[in-house]
């Protein structure tokens, strides 16, 4: 293989691309022969439709063009689909290789490997639920029952290992974070079934309720008062995915269950929270966090064709989780032209758009994941009444600097994998029992083939039918071309049957009761989301409840099992009531939903700051409250929150800050005493979900919600302003808001697992836990003290807002942090990152006479 460069040195040529500035010049020379196939995996020979070996890439056919834009995403031009999943393989490890590694370390259950001891937890979580053998069963049913995609990944492969075998040899440099100096290691080939690996641990990530089920069943056995008092399901706004003239009806009354109540978890509170932290250490790098997508119909656009958005929440770390490329053969003849993002270590894209639809995503939250007590006896697990033999498997974690950890996995064949007490260091599983896990992940699921076919989808109808496919990923999908838009589910949730005749799933379940255990049939699709806007004309989902069986914070009484813990619905409601003053007033546009998209309006402040009104309104009245009574620091801040403030977290709003203290302190006052020393845990693992328990208990939504106070509402409220006074005048000596603001304290942490130079920094960000553009951040730091700074490590990992031109072309205009490459010397590892916080949005070129106009760098591939 034969790499020629062409930088944009201002100088003309004779070639066609020198039309944009163009100079030529070859720069190294590659193997020029492909053998690293990388399927990892022991197959009898097999041939696809051409009849060439499946798990070989035969060669590409002809040059491929790699063009560089200004942003530093490749747009990758070649003859076949084969030729420009090779390519865009090899561009991938050119620029995001370490990246890439350590994702398929995470998935492996490697990390500890190059990172030391602090990464065994997530090591041991990666074998414990066996990505490796999940991922090959992957790659195994890929290849068998959907050759022609196998072969697509096959081919990517190639290019990522070709480009391996450069570094290897020494032809090209060793990216930052391989070799001597570094981590000491150098890069591995990858197989097909490490490639499907990554995949699987992402839909873990995407599905995962365990750390959420054992703090529910732990506050329910030994906090049986704040359970009884916080109906943890029950959102603070009641909005829906679904459109109101598409919900079911509700179920007819029926007596619910009364179970029968389980006895306490013998530890005691500090080992309970120690427990909590040991697990939340080992699953940190699986965060639930949220995300925003929603489409709008063209009868409300100023186009009169749709208008689509989405803005994926994920950890954001340097170099991006995500890769922004672009795709085309079919411009020779092949089938792919797709521009959007695809998670470093995967292939193709997942996110974006092709020539005729856009598609987004969010996490769904239906519940996939059920755990039982089980009693074990030697080596069988007594299961719904029956002996099931156990099979222990032993899994080493090589660990930098320390000696090897071997990990002792139990599986319960057909049933799942019993937890291990170094993962969950709790007791409550009694003696000679033991946690059951199961997930609907545990097998061999068509995931890869789900996204390839979204991407080469022509029509809504066929995106449609893409989506049927997914098995495991937990996404609410919306899509749109230019005739209409669509929102579809498709996920294996266990039918648990009439919720109101068993227990409910969301905590531990008995296991020796065949009734509570999954009998294999899953919900039908008439009872999984879907639509195509109803007749309001527009589609949203934030990660809140489709159906909203949550609303009562009972979910016994539905017509059926969904799921439990869905998102607070703070960003549901602003999206809500935003898209129904847009679509009313008529006209929306690519503006429009820009706005919405980077909104910084506190919908809890919506909530709160009335109450806050009432309660100083009493003041000169009601003698309870006269220990605030007279104190000008009070009336400062009061006036500052209610009358200044302009309701928004931006980094330069005083108002921000200072609502952001009195929310975190508001929830002290509320639940510290009501959950002792687990209080700390909770509220440093799940910020964003229980900052709504104090809301809901001050606006009287919970039934026990005086109970849960303690106090008057209005003591609590002016408590709390008086707390904001106090830890405003300690840290910038007063109240006065000319001293403070927002971006003071609260700012976005681009860091990187490895450090050193790929370490993206720490900058002030707007937004925070409730708002559209969110930025959530913890309210503690990890000794359990208030924080000095709220770092927030989760946000939009990209932003999009899409229409559709006159002949249906889907155009989109994006920011992403912090930048392309992962390369700290390159001028694309963080130049997207200012245009991001600014909420400065740019066109995604896709024809190809944009990409040539914004062509920064063409390199070609030869045979």
């Amino acid at each position: 293989m034969v790499i020629a460069s062409m930088l944009a040195l201002g100088a003309c040529t004779d070639d066609d691309s020198s039309a944009s500035g163009t100079d030529t010049g070859t720069t190294s020379s590659g193997p020029s022969t492909l053998d690293e196939t990388g399927t990892g995996t022991e197959t009898e020979t097999e041939t696809g439709t051409g009849g060439e070996d499946i798990d070989e890439f035969p060669g590409l056919s002809g040059p491929v063009e790699i063009i560089i834009d200004d942003r530093g995403i490749p747009h990758v031009y070649g003859q076949t689909d084969l030729d420009v999943l090779y390519a865009s393989g090899y561009q991938q490890a050119t620029d995001r290789l370490f990246e890439m590694d350590l994702m398929r370390r995470r998935a492996l259950g490697r990390q500890a490997e190059v990172l030391g001891p602090d990464y065994v937890g997530q090591d041991e979580i990666s074998r414990i639920f066996d990505i490796p053998r999940w991922g090959a069963a992957n790659a195994e049913r890929l290849r068998e029952e959907s050759p022609d995609t196998y072969r697509l990944i096959v081919a990517w492969l190639a290019g990522v290992n070709a480009r391996i075998a450069e570094i290897n040899e020494g032809s090209v440099p060793v990216p930052y974070g391989f070799g001597p100096g570094e981590t000491g290691v150098m890069p591995e080939p990858w197989t097909v079934a490490e490639h499907s690996a990554v995949g699987k641990l992402m839909l873990l990530g995407n599905s995962n309720s365990l750390e959420r089920e054992l703090l529910a069943t732990i506050v329910q056995r030994n906090f049986p008062d704040a359970w009884a008092r916080v109906e943890l399901a029950r959102p603070a706004f009641p909005v829906t995915t679904m459109p109101p003239d598409e919900l079911p009806a509700p179920a007819p009354y029926r007596p619910g269950l009364v179970p029968a109540t389980p006895p306490p978890i013998p530890a005691s509170p500090e080992q309970i929270a120690e427990g909590l932290a040991t697990l939340h250490r080992a699953m940190g790098h699986l965060p639930r966090v949220g995300s925003n997508n929603w489409a709008v119909a063209g009868q409300h656009t100023a186009t009169g064709r749709p208008l689509i958005a989405n803005d994926p929440h994920q950890p954001l770390q340097s170099p991006s989780l995500m890769y922004a490329q672009h795709l085309n053969s079919a411009d020779a003849g092949g089938s792919i032209d797709v521009i959007g993002w695809a998670f470093a270590g995967s292939a193709g894209v997942q996110l974006g758009h092709n020539r005729t639809l856009q598609w987004a995503a969010t996490t769904n939250f239906a519940d996939v994941m059920d755990i039982w007590e089980v009693p074990v006896e030697g080596s069988n697990a007594m299961v719904g009444g029956t002996s099931v033999p156990i099979e222990t498997r032993e899994e080493v974690i090589v660990i930098a600097g320390a000696d090897d950890e071997v990990l002792q996995v139990r599986d319960v064949p057909g049933y799942g994998v019993l937890l291990p007490d170094d993962i969950v260091p709790l007791p409550i599983a009694g003696p000679g029992h033991a946690l059951l896990l199961n997930w609907t992940g545990f097998a061999a699921t068509n995931e890869e083939l789900t996204f390839m076919s979204m991407a080469g989808a022509t029509t809504l109808a066929e995106f449609e039918a893409a989506a049927d496919l997914m098995q495991v990923g937990g996404f609410n999908f919306v899509a749109a071309d230019a005739g209409g838009i669509t929102y579809r589910v498709q996920i294996d949730v266990p039918d648990r049957g009439d919720p109101s005749v068993r227990p409910m799933p969301f905590t531990v379940l008995d296991g020796t009761d065949p009734a509570n255990l999954w009998d294999g049939s899953l919900l039908p699709p008439e009872r999984l989301p879907r639509s195509h806007g109803g007749a309001r004309g527009w589609l949203a989902t934030a990660n809140n409840d489709p159906w909203g069986f949550t609303f009562d914070g009972d979910v016994s009484n539905d017509p059926w099992y969904y799921g439990y813990f869905y998102a607070s619905g703070f960003r549901a409601q602003r999206i809500d009531e935003e898209l129904q003053r847009l679509t009313a007033e008529g006209e929306v546009s690519v503006e429009d939903l820009q706005a919405l998209q980077t909104d910084t309006h506190s919908p809890m402040a919506d909530r709160l700051l009335p109450a806050l009104q009432e309660a100083w309104a009493a003041l000169p009245t009601d003698p309870e409250l006269a220990p605030y009574q007279g104190r000008p620091e009070l009336e400062e801040l009061y006036t500052l929150l209610t009358d200044t403030w302009d309701g928004r977290m931006e980094r330069d709003r005083p108002g921000a800050l200072a609502f952001h203290l009195y929310v975190m302190l508001l929830t002290d006052v509320v639940l510290r005493d009501e959950l002792s020393i687990l209080y700390s845990t909770v509220v440093g693992s799940e910020p964003t979900f229980v900052v709504k328990i104090p809301v809901l208990a001050v606006t009287g939504d919970y039934p026990a919600s005086d109970e849960l106070l303690g106090s008057s509402r209005d003591v609590v409220l002016l408590e709390t302003l008086s707390r904001v006074a106090e830890a405003l005048t300690d840290r910038y000596g007063s109240v006065d808001p000319s001293g403070y603001a927002w971006g003071d304290m609260h700012g976005t942490d681009f860091s990187n697992p490895f450090g050193g130079d790929l370490d993206g920094g720490w900058w002030p960000t707007d937004g925070g836990e409730d708002t559209v553009n969110v930025s959530s951040s913890s309210f503690l730091d990890e000794s359990g003290n208030p924080a000095d700074r709220f770092d927030s490590h989760d946000g939009a990992i990209f932003r999009v807002v899409t229409t559709f031109a006159d002949d249906g072309t889907p155009e989109a205009h994006c920011s992403f942090p912090p930048g392309n490459s992962a390369d700290p010397s390159s001028p694309h590892f963080d130049d997207t990152r200012d245009a991001w916080i600014e909420d400065q949005y740019s066109y995604l070129p896709y024809r190809r006479t944009e990409v040539d106009a914004a062509a920064e760098q063409t390199i070609v591939l030869e045979p």
